[in-house]
């Protein structure tokens, strides 16, 4: 095994962390408080090749690949985790189902302005009674001559407001093949707008909204896959995005880590820095140790994909106990500063309302665990049977 990156992720890893350091990290809090997308910083990110890493040369992205892609996700989402989730969203959800799924025509038309930052992409799962169950999505494609009629709500939708395209699961109805169904829309199709913006508790750089579709026509050519075969796309796209969440709860526990051990080798009590007292310097073992780990199932994640090896379990694996270490990294930040931690004097408090969404979106934690539970048995028995529920599950 050689666990030791390439050259060029190397290359990519020390580009992305002075960026983060440089122009990421000094706004972070501010962002954070105004509730603000930071539209000049995504357009030194496009500049920089960093909007569309993983995307092939051949559609105008920087051909490197997803491994590199997580790195630079650990380290904007160090200095800023809701421009970590911007970026996530962007090129998981909203740029790469279109490589993966789509036609050629649909790559050349849509994704070289994605890849190159030119316009923002989203992803429109989850709507008020559709969450962890993707089959109850109760927006309609309806078919109609020369393509459908989208009618529907979707809910929480990050990048909604500020996207230019959007990857969204209707399911079709009048057509040879009803069911949920993708479509690649453009923002700026007739009938499109918007509804509550979520206040939320964390990753508040990252605009997330109510998207609302009323008689939107989308042409046939647009639809991503086939009609009725849509989960196939939204669960393929969730298997490689929860990758990306994990490489984003691995930034928030680093800066959580790196900020408790800064302060506790500078902060004195009875004489001496608190980390040299055996209460404080375990939980900095304990916390680095968990990155640690979570790291390597990360990576092993994501050399997966790369390989191009089935990596369901492998990314639910590093989802889960990624997202978990990061609660737990950033909790015990806060105990190492003790009242300083709980003031938004310092940073920490911040990464714990960050990681506390890592468990929950791209498949909660139970879901998680269900994903993985059920490939255990699977390779146990044959068959999944045995563990609740039939249908397809996420986030």
């Amino acid at each position: 095994m050689n666990f030791k990156l390439t050259d060029e992720q190397q290359e990519i890893k020390a580009r992305a962390a002075e960026f983060a350091d440089r122009e990421v990290a000094p706004n972070a809090a501010e962002l954070d408080a105004e509730d603000r997308v930071p539209f000049d910083t995504l357009e030194k990110m496009a500049e920089a090749g960093f909007m569309g890493l993983c995307v092939p040369e051949e559609y105008g992205g920087a051909g490197s690949d997803f491994l590199s892609y997580c790195l630079l996700i650990e380290e904007i989402s160090r200095a800023d985790a809701g421009l970590g989730a911007t970026l996530a969203v962007h090129t998981s959800a909203g740029t790469m189902p279109i490589v993966v799924y789509g036609t050629e025509d649909q790559k050349a038309r849509w994704v070289p302005e994605l890849a190159r930052g030119d316009k923002i992409g989203s992803f429109a799962l989850t709507e008020a009674e559709a969450g962890s169950d993707a089959a109850a999505i109760r927006t309609t494609a309806e078919k109609v001559d020369g393509g459908y009629r989208i009618n529907g709500r979707k809910q929480w939708i990050t990048n909604g407001r500020v996207a230019g395209t959007m990857i969204v699961f209707a399911r079709a109805v009048g057509g040879a093949e009803e069911g949920v169904t993708a479509f690649v829309i453009g923002m700026d199709a007739e009938g499109i707008s918007f509804g509550k913006h979520a206040r939320k508790m964390g990753v508040i750089s990252a605009t997330t909204d109510d998207v609302i579709l009323e008689n939107v026509f989308v042409p046939q050519e647009d639809l991503l896959g086939e009609e009725g075969k849509g989960l196939r796309v939204a669960l393929g796209t969730l298997d490689f995005g929860r990758i990306g969440i994990a490489a984003q709860a691995l930034g928030i526990a680093e800066a959580a880590f790196r900020y408790a051990t800064n302060y506790a080798a500078e902060r004195t009590t009875f004489g001496k820095p608190i980390a040299e007292h055996q209460a404080i310097a375990f939980k900095l073992a304990d916390m680095q140790t968990k990155i640690k780990a979570a790291q390597l199932l990360t990576h092993e994640a994501a050399w997966m994909k790369d390989e191009g090896a089935r990596h369901t379990e492998a990314g639910a694996r590093a989802k889960l106990y990624a997202s978990e270490v990061a609660n737990e990294v950033a909790h015990e930040a806060i105990q190492v500063l003790g009242g300083q931690g709980y003031m938004k004097d310092h940073p920490v408090e911040r990464y714990y309302r960050d990681a506390r969404v890592t468990e929950i979106y791209e498949g909660t934690s139970e879901i998680q665990r269900l994903v993985i539970s059920r490939a255990i048995l699977k390779e146990r028995t044959g068959s999944p049977a045995g563990v609740e529920g039939s249908r397809p599950v996420v986030g």
